[in-house]
């Protein structure tokens, strides 16, 4: 087995083309006409989720938030828009509406849903993804299977809290998001939601694709916010047993292997309920509209209320364990690829 990021793959001396991420409509067709010119069969993992919501929801989110800091006076009524999903976004000349984005992304589906149809098999990474796959992109297929995430036990199950505490200074309680500061994964909705309750949000990830994004973060976040450009895993793995919740209102996660981290923790974990992720958490985390503040505040709230003690993160965290390791997502996508060769 060889990974490589092109899409001209050399793929000589291979059998099998495995995909990743259909959702770059350019970049996906070049990888499978590439494998077709070869005569080898194509295997895709879609990485799907609605690109309309996700792109009016995260758009829309920051616009609104962007008014809210200039502003503040006149901010109830355009979060009441977003929250109702009946607000237009302007982008240049592109005119966004929920769910389905505008014309270049319906167009992007089609083209994406027809590549697929000369795919020989999907492996997504839960049925809710599958499902989205077929209503969005049309692709009706009956080689298929699902590959759930997986995550590394050794490294979060027993992490110890104290070493991110005395390399952040941190010593009271706060919230942990890691990840690419960026629309998609809300963070400063997250920001505004907390906003009153005077406590410590830390974003943990890259801050260099979004410099705009990253400032009105610091923006709402003030003296609240603690950014981080990296941590190193172990120091990760601390952050997720020092944070008293794990949030992630995000507009696009098909399940963010962070919050499978996090919940490996013992950290209660709140996430979203746009994308597929309820698949994973089911009913043992927070769900949270990411377009609706209060919504996401009562979330954290009642995660942090209730602890790492209680019912909900001790379900999770062992749901992770007997579900979610790499030997089940490698056993699925051996399975699958023994079909397709057949």
């Amino acid at each position: 087995m060889v990974a490589e990021q092109t899409n001209q793959p050399d793929c000589r001396g291979f059998d099998l083309v495995h995909v990743f991420d259909c959702r770059h409509a350019d970049a996906f067709a070049a990888q499978v006409d590439v494998a077709r010119q070869q005569g080898l069969p194509v295997v895709v993992s879609p990485i799907w989720i609605p690109l309309g919501e996700a792109l009016w929801g995260s758009r829309t989110a920051m616009a609104v938030l962007q008014g809210a800091v200039n502003n503040p006076a006149i901010a109830a009524e355009p979060f009441g828009y977003l929250r109702q999903r009946s607000m237009v976004l302007q982008l240049g000349e592109r005119q966004f509406t929920y769910p389905l984005g505008d014309a270049s992304v319906q167009e992007g589906n089609q083209r994406i849903g027809a590549v697929l149809q000369q795919v020989d098999a999907l492996l997504p990474n839960s049925w809710l993804e599958l499902q989205s796959v077929r209503r969005d992109l049309l692709w009706h297929g009956g080689c298929f299977g699902v590959a759930p995430y997986g995550v590394d036990p050794v490294r979060f199950l027993d992490a110890d809290p104290e070493p991110f505490r005395r390399w952040s200074g941190i010593e009271g309680p706060f919230v942990l998001q890691a990840g690419r500061v960026e629309p998609a994964k809300n963070p400063a909705m997250l920001l505004w939601a907390l906003k009153d309750m005077g406590l410590k949000v830390v974003l943990a990830g890259s801050t260099e694709i979004w410099p705009e994004y990253v400032e009105l973060c610091r923006a709402i976040g003030a003296d609240r916010l603690t950014l981080v450009e990296h941590l190193p895993p172990e120091l990760l793995a601390s952050a997720y047993a020092a944070a008293s919740c794990y949030a992630l209102p995000s507009w696009c996660e098909t399940c963010g292997l962070v919050s499978l981290e996090a919940a490996l923790s013992g950290t209660p974990v709140v996430g979203s309920t746009a994308g597929h992720e309820v698949e994973y958490l089911q009913g043992d985390a927070w769900l949270a509209d990411p377009a609706d503040p209060a919504s996401i505040r009562l979330a954290v709230e009642q995660a942090m209320a209730a602890g790492r003690d209680s019912e909900r993160p001790r379900r999770l965290r062992q749901r992770v364990l007997e579900q979610y390791s790499w030997l089940r997502t490698t056993e699925a996508t051996e399975a699958l690829y023994r079909r397709v060769l057949g």
